[in-house]
Parts: C-alpha cells; sequence; structure tokens
C-alpha cells in the first residue's frame, strides 16, 4: 500500500496535508495541496484532486513537473465537464484565455508568480511529446482516461458518448421524409391558417408556416425562438397537422426534459386551444410528459424502460423546452425511437443551455456552414407581445433582445426604447415594464415590499381546507386550488446562487420568516406554512415527481384522516397531494429560485436578485433567461458594474458535436 501512495507522491493515504509541518513537504506535495485548495472555485472536490493524482500515477515515467501537468489536465478535464462542455481547449492561441481561467485558482504560491503560464506550458510540453501516453489517447478508438485531439481535451466517454450522438442523429437525418404529399401538407395548414390557433396570432407567419411543413415531412426539425415568437401555437397547429394527415394523437408524443416545462405546455393548450378544438368529453391530443416518464425510467434498475430494443410506439415525438437537453438525455431519447419514427425540438438557443454536458440544442441549430441541417431548422424572429410598444411586455422584450446581442448602453433615465428605468427606493418600484434597483442596502426593504405587494395570497386560502377524494379533487375543489396556484404563479424572484446573501436559500429563509410572523408561528416548529410555493429537489419516481416540479402547501383534509399540510401539485386536469412530512427531504420553498430552476417557466412579475460581487456563473445568457421569464414586469436589483459584466460575458461552453455529426454525414456520402 505505501508503494501505491509513493507513486502518487503521497506518503499516507489522507487528503494532501492541511496544517503544520509545510517545511518537511516536497515542493511536489505543495503544488497538490495548491490544486486542492484551488478545486472548489473550479466547483470540484477534494476527492476529484485525489482521483486526478491516482490516474496520473498510470503514467509512471514521469518526472514532478510534468505529474503536477497531468493532474492538472485531469483536473481541468473534470472541470470542463461540471462546466457542461464536452471538451476543452489547452493548447494553441485559442486556449490561452480557457486555460488562465481555469489554472488560475489551481496555481499557488508553491509555483511562483508566474505559475500560470509555467504549467500552460508545461501541459503544451506533457502533450506534445507524448510522454503520458498510458493516460493520454490520441485518437477515439485508444481506450485511454483523456484523449487528446488538437487543440481540445477531450474524457474518453464523454468523446464516446458524442460521436454515438452524431451516429444517431445522422441515421435520422438520412431517413426518408414522410409520406405525405407537399400539397397535402399545404392544404391542411391552410385550415389551420384560417383557424384561431392562439390568442396572440391571427395568422400563421412564413417561418412558422416552414417550421410545420418541415414538422410534418422531414425526420428532424429544429426550431428556435424567444418567449412570444408563437411556438406553443407551432405545437397546436404540428398537431392539427398531423391529425388531419391521419396520424392518430395516440401515435404523437409530447414531451419536456423537466416536470414544469411540460405542465406549462399542458397548461398553455388547455387555457388558449383545447376547449375550442376538442370534442366534449373525447381527448384529441397527447397528454404531455417529462422525457424521463415518456422513456419510462426506472429508479431501482437505472435504466430506461424504452430503448432499440423496446422503441417507443410514437410516430411523432415533439419536445419543448429544447434547449434543456443533454448529451445523455438526447442520445437516450434517439435510443429509444423506432426507425421511421420522425423528432421536432421547439426551445431558445440563447437561452441557458444545459446542466448537464453538451449543448445539443444550440449545435443542432443551423449556421450558414451547415448543409445538412439548413432544412431541418427554423429561427423564429417575429415576436408576437412587441408588435406594439405600449404593451407592458414591449419593454421587457426589448431588454432581453438587448441583453442577447451584448448591448451594454441599457441604462437610460427616462426609460426611452425599452431600457432599464433607474428607481432610486424601493418605495419607487412600480412593477411595469424594466427598473432597475441599485444599492447593496436594499434587500430588506426590497422583500418587505415584494412580499406586501406580489407574494401575499388574496383572501383566506392559506387557511381554507381542501377536501382530497381518493380519485383526486371535486371540480369546485380543483378550481379553488387553480386560483391559488394562478395566485402563486404570478411573481417570482430569480437568483444567479443558491446561497450567498442575494442567493435563493437565503431569500426564501427570509420569507418564510416573514410569512410566520404574520401567522404567529414560529419558524423554528414551521418548516413549511399553508400558501407557500415549493418545488421539487430530485426525481421521486414512485409519487411521480420530478426535480423542479412546482407546487403549493395547502391544508387538505382527505378521507379517513386528519386535516393535515400538504404539498399539492398539478396532474393532467386534476392535481395530486402529498403529506408534507413525507416529502420534507425532497422539499424546498420556492419564492425564489435559481435561474437554471426557472427554465420553462414564466410569470407576470420577476425580480432579478444579481450578487454583489462579480461570479463566473453571471453571464449574459443568465441574465437573458431570468429577464425573459417575465411577461409584464422585470426588476433588476444590483449594480451597474454587476449588471455589465454579466452582459459582456457568454457562457463558455465547449462541443463537438456538430463537428462529429459533419464528418459522420461526410463519411455516410461517401460510402
Amino acid at each position: 500500500m505505501t508503494a501505491i501512495y509513493e507513486r502518487l507522491g503521497l506518503r499516507a493515504a489522507h487528503r494532501f496535508p492541511r496544517q503544520g509541518g509545510t517545511e518537511a513537504w516536497s515542493q511536489f506535495e505543495r503544488q497538490l495541496r495548491d490544486i486542492e485548495t484551488g478545486a472548489p472555485a473550479l466547483n470540484l472536490s477534494f476527492a476529484s484532486v485525489h482521483l486526478a493524482a491516482e490516474i496520473a500515477c498510470f503514467a509512471t515515467d514521469l518526472d514532478d513537473e510534468k505529474r503536477v501537468a497531468l493532474i492538472l489536465l485531469v483536473v481541468i478535464s473534470l472541470a470542463a465537464l461540471e462546466e457542461g462542455s464536452t471538451r476543452f481547449p489547452v493548447t494553441g492561441p485559442e486556449s490561452a484565455a480557457p486555460m488562465r481561467r481555469l489554472l488560475a485558482p489551481l496555481c499557488g504560491k508553491a509555483l511562483g508568480t508566474d505559475s500560470i503560464e509555467r504549467m500552460r506550458a508545461a501541459i503544451e510540453e506533457l502533450l506534445s511529446s507524448g510522454s503520458a501516453t498510458a493516460v493520454i489517447g490520441s485518437c477515439a478508438a485508444d481506450y485511454k482516461p483523456l484523449i487528446y485531439l488538437p487543440p481540445f481535451v477531450y474524457q474518453h466517454r464523454i468523446l464516446s458518448a458524442e460521436i454515438a450522438l452524431a451516429r444517431k442523429l445522422t441515421t435520422i437525418l438520412e431517413s426518408p421524409n414522410a409520406h405525405i404529399a407537399p400539397e397535402r401538407v399545404r392544404d391542411l395548414l391552410s385550415e389551420v391558417n384560417t383557424q384561431s390557433v392562439g390568442s396572440l396570432i391571427s395568422e400563421l407567419s412564413q417561418e412558422q408556416r416552414r417550421a410545420i411543413e418541415c414538422a410534418a415531412i422531414s425526420p428532424l426539425t429544429i426550431v428556435s425562438g424567444g418567449p412570444g415568437t408563437g411556438k406553443t401555437s407551432i405545437v397546436v397547429a404540428i398537431l392539427k397537422v398531423l391529425t388531419g394527415a391521419g396520424i392518430d394523437p395516440g401515435e404523437i408524443a409530447l414531451a419536456a426534459p423537466t416536470g414544469k416545462a411540460a405542465n406549462r405546455i399542458a397548461e398553455s393548450m388547455r387555457a388558449r386551444f383545447i376547449p375550442s378544438t376538442e370534442p366534449a368529453g373525447e381527448r384529441t391530443w397527447p397528454e404531455p410528459s417529462t422525457l424521463h416518464r415518456l422513456l419510462g425510467y426506472s429508479p431501482t434498475l437505472k435504466r430506461f424502460r424504452h430503448h432499440r430494443n423496446n422503441p417507443l410506439t410514437a410516430r411523432v415525438i415533439i419536445v419543448d423546452e429544447g434547449s434543456m437537453l443533454d448529451l445523455e438525455l438526447m442520445s437516450h431519447l434517439l435510443d429509444a425511437m423506432r426507425p421511421e419514427a420522425r423528432l421536432v425540438i421547439l426551445g431558445d438557443a440563447d437561452q441557458l443551455p444545459s446542466v448537464s454536458a453538451g449543448a445539443v440544442f444550440r449545435d443542432l441549430m443551423a449556421t450558414g456552414e451547415d448543409g445538412a441541417l439548413t432544412p431541418k431548422s427554423v429561427r423564429l424572429t417575429r415576436n408576437y407581445r412587441t408588435d406594439r410598444a405600449a404593451d407592458s411586455g414591449y419593454a421587457i422584450r426589448k431588454l432581453a433582445g438587448d441583453i442577447n446581442a451584448g448591448v451594454v448602453d441599457l441604462f437610460d433615465p427616462e426609460c426611452i426604447d425599452g431600457t432599464l428605468l433607474r428607481r432610486a427606493s424601493v418605495q419607487h418600484l412600480q412593477f411595469v415594464g424594466t427598473e432597475w434597483l441599485e444599492g447593496e442596502a436594499v434587500l430588506g426593504a426590497f422583500l418587505e415590499r415584494w412580499y406586501t405587494e406580489r407574494v401575499h395570497l388574496a383572501g383566506d386560502a392559506g387557511n381554507r381546507i381542501f377536501i382530497a377524494r381518493e380519485e383526486g379533487f371535486e371540480p369546485a375543489e380543483c378550481e379553488a386550488i387553480r386560483r391559488v396556484f394562478d395566485q402563486a404563479a404570478q411573481s417570482r424572484l430569480l437568483c444567479v446562487t443558491r446561497a450567498l446573501e442575494f442567493g435563493a436559500e437565503p431569500i426564501n429563509a427570509a420569507l418564510h420568516r416573514r410569512r410566520a410572523f404574520e401567522e404567529g408561528r414560529s419558524t423554528e416548529r414551521a418548516q413549511f406554512i399553508a400558501g407557500e410555493p415549493v418545488m421539487v429537489l430530485r426525481n421521486d419516481y414512485s409519487r411521480m415527481l420530478f426535480n423542479g416540479d412546482q407546487g403549493v402547501v395547502l391544508r387538505v383534509q382527505r378521507s379517513g384522516f386528519e386535516t393535515g399540510l400538504m404539498a399539492v401539485f398539478p396532474r393532467g386536469d386534476n392535481f395530486v397531494a402529498f403529506g408534507v412530512g413525507a416529502l420534507k427531504s425532497h422539499l424546498e420553498l420556492c419564492y425564489a429560485m435559481t435561474v437554471h430552476k426557472a427554465q420553462g417557466s414564466e410569470f407576470d412579475a420577476v425580480a432579478v436578485m444579481l450578487p454583489d460581487k462579480d461570479l463566473p456563473l453571471l453571464t449574459r445568457e443568465i441574465l437573458y433567461t431570468a429577464v425573459s421569464r417575465a411577461r409584464s414586469s422585470v426588476i433588476i436589483v444590483g449594480s451597474r458594474d454587476i449588471i455589465l459584466s454579466a452582459v459582456s460575458r457568454r457562457i463558455e461552453r465547449y462541443s463537438g458535436l456538430r463537428e462529429q455529426l459533419a464528418q459522420c454525414l461526410s463519411e455516410t456520402q461517401r460510402a
């Protein structure tokens, strides 16, 4: 055992020394200690550094400097994956800035003032010399932990997954179009165009028509558009065209990556479209579900019921909120599709990408060079919510567009043309359009006004007792619960982080204390209070609750049970209720939530709570996503410098999917 740790450069099986005896440390141990100290800044644990050291020991003939370089290279690959990248540039001019960013917290005093540049050079020398061939491969076929394909380093398993997904996509792209005559599609589109397909749209635009025609015929269709560009209207039109062409509604699957996004599709269709088009007592539309539910994920077996040997029966699969698709989930979806099935993915390519590795939706949106993808992808540009500058949401859409374009001149004292209007104090807020509140000392006063005007539930909904039957709630009870949900969903505080002063956790705690004070309750004894919004933290397949699902705590009386606090969630046309005690470890308050968790949601009023110091997480995409969640009011709370820093910084997510897809398509065409 001692020999193993000697190869690691350590003396025993413990974390690198934390205190005392530093004069006895070797230079190598000091460097490992610096790497370990800096790992949390890259969202990595101490164990990640030890893992990197263990992997490096497979290269037996390295001196200390090259061994440290190899350990750093492994840590960089882990940090890149944690950020959502499938690869990372480590050599050449394009790698300079990204490498400095990741090396900065890892290279401490042990290496001196020029430590970052020294280790950049050491990593380049390690890769060019081929000194660590036991750990680093040079082609996809090499079964090594890392694969170096200049200028990028991959983890082998991620590269394999990316190549496998590219091959599956190639198979779909090379599939023949559906056997529907173009003339028939155009006739069906004309019928749809004469009907009302949405409360905002009286006639389909040319880009919408192109998207619907593609979805009706093509094996793959990608549609990107921001809020208000008519994506939900397109879904309804696609369903009408497909069913009109003879496809049974039962052969169409409608899904989204999260439960909230799936519920939002269902709510939009029920509220705006279905009541006027669906015959009484007859469902002619597929019920939206999460992708995990569609694919039949088993938490016990940790695998999906549907795969290539047991494919889905759906002939057409429509996925909303496609920007949230990661490499792994997309691969499972394609694996479960029948060979002749068609796939339609809708989303916003400018939003935050998936939390896990990959930027699949962005990679599939065609650029000028992507000949194979150009006919398959449509970008919606017309915003139906901004046609009239007098609309309350006009300024919000304008601000979101400016942020997305990297415009830094967002501050206008008179709020002309949709820019931010600075409010001198909390009392001056009007909760209309786009407002900006600056100052670190405003948090308490702002939360008090937000609670009073935006959170406090109307009437006595928090004290009312709702009666639940075994099969669900009665229609009258459902209507009352729906009003509570509508009130709770009108406003939300969006945060960049969970922790820190302006993070979701402390803000939720503050508003919970405010609610408890109003109710005369003790926060120590009341983790949840009737009327409070809550969110599911992790998937619970036994109850069919999923990470990100949002509900409300209510007092519920079930037959045979005493009245108690229950977390109530929408389920189809009804609601389901679960005791808060049974869900306690799966629930958290949801007055405030992170921007990542808010994807797939829309609210009337949003307040974006920016941190009081600059963070790498603060990017243009996160600010755009937060602002675009609002329909009529958005307030940004934070300093001018922090806002400008966010607008000027883009998410650095490195992916090779588009290149792999182009290569697979080229190989197929040559064969």
